[in-house]
């Protein structure tokens, strides 16, 4: 399994702009470049707002108790064509936010962000870098 790193708002930020200079549309360089981004929160969250590109991997929390820890990879990635990216290794990098955590020791082991992480670190290359984004979600700063 992947191990997960710690990034801040600051390092998501310098990530994406290197991951759009190799395409020119930002949104697509994020969904089918070297970066995805996983909105962990409600849909009614994510709806309202989210980081531009990313996808949302809310589960509801029936499927959540239900998943003894791991959700199918399909359930967080949902496009074939991300998840293709992903398990080929032509993604360098997946970050996973929610609304709050610090680290992945506060996740609880059912939360969105907690089942998103252990799903995708057992189907991601070992090339490719997976992380939390620390601390509370503000948009205007990514």
């Amino acid at each position: 399994m992947t191990s997960v790193q710690v990034l801040d708002a600051d390092r998501l930020r310098q990530m994406m702009t290197a991951a759009e200079s190799d395409f020119s549309d930002a949104a697509v360089a994020r969904r089918r470049g070297s970066l995805l981004v996983v909105d962990c929160r409600p849909f009614t969250s994510y709806n309202a707002s989210h980081v531009d590109g990313a996808v949302n991997a809310h589960c509801p929390a029936i499927v959540r108790r239900r998943a003894g820890g791991l959700i199918p990879a399909v359930n967080v990635v949902r496009s074939s064509e991300a998840l293709a990216d992903l398990t080929s290794g032509r993604c360098r990098a997946v970050v996973v936010y929610d609304e709050w955590s610090e680290s992945v020791d506060q996740l609880d082991a059912e939360s969105n962000a907690q089942l998103s992480l252990n799903s995708l670190g057992t189907v991601l290359p070992p090339s490719t870098a997976l992380y939390l984004l620390k601390g509370t979600i503000n948009l205007t700063q990514v």
